[in-house]
């Protein structure tokens, strides 16, 4: 192992003194095709904690701006994760069923996902994962997602990954904003926005409210399993002084849903709730030229309840439980800029997470627990010639209770001007802590350790007929060791798991002329249990999507979209295969005049009947409409 260890080490470094020797011949070159540029991308800010164009960054990046969003007009955040490689998305039936990510074939709980830089993963979730059945896609201007290692820079739960979800700053004239949406299953959503800005205040608040009878999640069932969803989120800026900005970020989610007892298993009047609060206040300042730094407090609350009475099918159903947990963090971070080619990003986090869980059956219940943990980080970005990029990265976590996990990180991206071609290497580890419900329920171990992981990912983007079209291709590979995972023997959890995950992603894109744009892409993953052989669970070898957009008019807009998931194993024995499926979405909108849209989409356009986890169906073709109006 080390030996391979020391081989994607001596690779990376390679690849770095390559573009070094050749950098000099080609940029003579390259300043007299001043007419030749490459497409530098969107502004991200999850991969370095600073803003960056993805083409700079090196890491392997994915940007959903609010202009993505309003073509496909998704009602939730899941159904807009479908479509970027290396994502695969699961959910136990239709709106309101629990919803897990594999991120390039990790777990669910080695992606961090944060809303303005707030952490959001469940404390007592059972791995410490997110559930996005209830994150909807009103009041958010960007969704950003860097597929890799990323604890160099946000610690635990970043193993595999981070997607960051960013709100709508009030920018102009004050202006109102509301719609209506209303189809199939007795469903309806209503938004009602308010946005601006001054010389010195901007805001941005939504509410959001979504109502449907749903279709049965269980596979074959015969009562339907509706949702309920209200949401209302905030974020307002204030420039204290010329070089200092306050900013304050506010987000509710209360959430009911009905759902069943499992696969195939119909329930009448199962229930769960979930409710997420999250604030955060920072500041940021500008000291001089060459250093700003950055203050943030931040708070997440999760609180989850199920229900299950007597009834007609389960008459000895009995269950009350409920789980509730929260984190506290404080982050100091300075960027320094000595030289214009060298950025120094260096930061210290102090982050508490608590939680609990009571109900009727004692097996559930244990008392409030905490634990803190302090991150110190370090990272520099060089940027060479305007075509070499390259950033290392180096992080010391103090944890409670583990002690010191040290984690890095090494990205380069080189860029031939003349020929619009970007290459891209990454070099990275990570460290996933046990949740609080694996260390301190009843079927935890307080002893249990970090899960370790060593990734690296690399790759070219080529662009064509200036630009108009684009090409890329990625190979990942991930090794995860001393998982935590269940254990039949004990009935506890354990650190008895070492993984691995390995692949391809394809991206596509094609301009043929102004108004249209063609994208597709495909991504190949092999999640291998290294203890026992066979394929990990729930994630597809095989996955692909596609997406024609024509604005036609200056008013209007058509967008197709299909995607398609392969097969994957429904149990870790490899004895059982989900089957593949295709789906087809539609979505329409025309502006009537200058503050009136009318909107249309159909869901699932072929109608096939499919399931995302065995045993859960997810809806027919459905069709919606409605109206948006700003004033």
């Amino acid at each position: 192992m080390e030996g391979k260890k020391r081989m994607r080490i001596k690779i990376l470094i390679l690849i770095s003194m390559l573009t070094l020797i050749v950098t000099d011949p080609v940029l003579a070159n390259e300043k007299k095709e001043a007419n030749i540029k490459y497409n530098l991308g969107e502004v991200i800010v999850s991969a370095t904690k600073t803003e960056e164009y993805q083409a700079e960054t090196g890491s392997s990046t994915t940007v959903i701006t609010a202009d993505d969003l309003k073509k496909k007009n998704k009602g939730t955040v899941l159904e807009v994760l479908r479509d970027v490689p290396g994502v695969a998305v699961m959910q136990y039936g239709g709106l309101g069923g629990g919803t897990s990510i594999y991120l390039r074939g990790s777990k669910p709980g080695h992606t961090l996902v944060m809303i303005d830089g707030v952490e959001l993963n469940d404390p007592m979730a059972t791995d410490r994962s997110f559930d996005f059945a209830h994150l909807l896609t009103g009041n958010i201007e960007q969704i950003e997602i860097v597929r890799g290692a990323q604890s160099t820079l946000y610690g635990s739960d970043a193993i595999g990954g981070v997607i960051n979800v960013i709100t709508k700053k009030g920018e102009g004239k004050q202006k109102w904003d509301a719609s209506f949406e209303g189809g199939s299953h007795n469903t309806f959503k209503e938004t009602l926005g308010l946005s601006g800005s001054s010389d010195k205040l901007s805001y941005s608040m939504s509410v959001l409210r979504l109502d449907t009878d749903g279709v049965s999640k269980a596979s074959g069932g015969v009562e339907d399993d509706g949702y309920e969803n209200t949401t209302f989120s905030a974020r307002v800026g204030y420039a204290v002084f010329e070089n200092a900005n306050l900013d304050f970020v506010l987000r509710h989610i209360d959430a009911k849903y009905d759902y069943d007892d499992g696969a195939n298993q119909d329930d009448p009047n199962k229930k769960g709730w979930w409710k997420s609060t999250l604030g955060k206040i920072a500041i940021d300042q500008s000291i001089n030229l060459i250093w700003e730094h950055k203050l943030s407090f931040s708070y997440a609350e999760t609180e989850r309840k199920y229900k299950d009475d007597p009834d007609s099918v389960d008459p000895a159903d009995n269950t009350h439980n409920w789980f509730k947990g929260d984190t506290k963090k404080i982050e100091w971070q300075h960027n320094v800029y000595p030289v214009d080619w060298s950025k120094t990003t260096a930061g210290f986090e102090y982050e508490e997470e608590r939680g609990f869980a009571d109900g009727k059956a004692s097996w559930n219940r244990f008392d409030r627990k905490t634990m803190d943990n302090k991150g110190y980080y370090i990272q520099n970005q060089f940027k060479l010639w305007e075509s070499l990029f390259i950033t290392p990265g180096l992080r010391v976590d103090v944890n409670q209770f583990f002690g010191n996990e040290t984690t890095h990180k090494i990205s380069a991206a080189y860029l031939v001007q003349k020929t619009a071609t970007r290459l891209k290497a990454n070099l990275g580890t990570g460290f996933k802590a046990p949740s609080l419900y694996q260390l301190y329920s009843n079927y935890g171990d307080p002893g249990l350790t970090p899960d370790k992981s060593e990734s690296y990912d690399f790759g070219f983007e080529q662009s064509f007929f200036k630009d108009k079209a684009t090409f890329g291709l990625t190979y990942f590979f991930n090794k995860f060791d001393n998982m935590v995972e269940f254990d039949m023997d004990s009935y506890t959890y354990q650190n008895i798991d070492n993984a691995e995950t390995k692949g391809l992603e394809l991206e596509y894109s094609f301009k043929p002329i102004g108004a249209v744009t063609i994208g597709a892409n495909y991504t190949y993953t092999k999640a291998k249990d290294n203890d026992t052989g066979k394929d990990l669970t729930k994630r597809p070898k095989n996955q692909a999507g596609f997406n024609v957009n024509w604005a036609f008019l200056d008013k209007g807009n058509l967008n197709l979209s299909a995607g398609y998931v392969g097969n994957r194993w429904n149990d870790s024995a490899n004895t059982s295969k989900i089957k593949a499926y295709t789906t087809v979405d539609f979505n329409s909108s025309y502006d009537v005049m200058e503050n009136f849209k009318i909107l249309a989409r159909i869901e699932n356009l072929f109608d096939k009947n499919f399931q995302q986890i065995q045993g859960y169906a997810s809806p027919g073709r459905s069709f919606y409409g409605g109206v948006k109006v700003t004033f």
